[in-house]
């Protein structure tokens, strides 16, 4: 499975790859990344239907680890998908060290 540094979704462009971010609504809604999409974890079955062949899948969870079930899934639907190593707070934490 392909991975990336959660330091790296800022770099992301939603143009050209799609973020799909599995958090909750509500988390999504609070601290959502622009032009990402929002597929909650329990929706996944349905959801997944939504995401576009044709660019690269970045999936982003809060720590990293249903991130990569969803990632997994994906690749077997042959998607080019990506795994964000440590989530939405892994992101956070590096933000947080960056600022010092």
């Amino acid at each position: 499975m392909k991975r990336i540094a959660a330091a790296d979704i800022a770099a992301l462009d939603t143009n050209t790859v799609t973020l799909l971010d599995i958090r909750s609504r509500d988390e999504f809604e609070l601290k959502g990344f622009t032009g990402s999409v929002n597929v909650p974890f329990d929706e996944i079955s349905t959801g997944l239907s939504k995401l576009p062949k044709d660019k690269p899948v970045y999936v982003l969870c809060r720590t990293g680890d249903l991130s990569e079930e969803v990632a997994e899934i994906l690749e077997d639907r042959e998607y080019d998908v990506y795994n964000i190593d440590g989530g939405y707070a892994a992101y956070i934490a590096h933000l947080a060290s960056t600022d010092m």
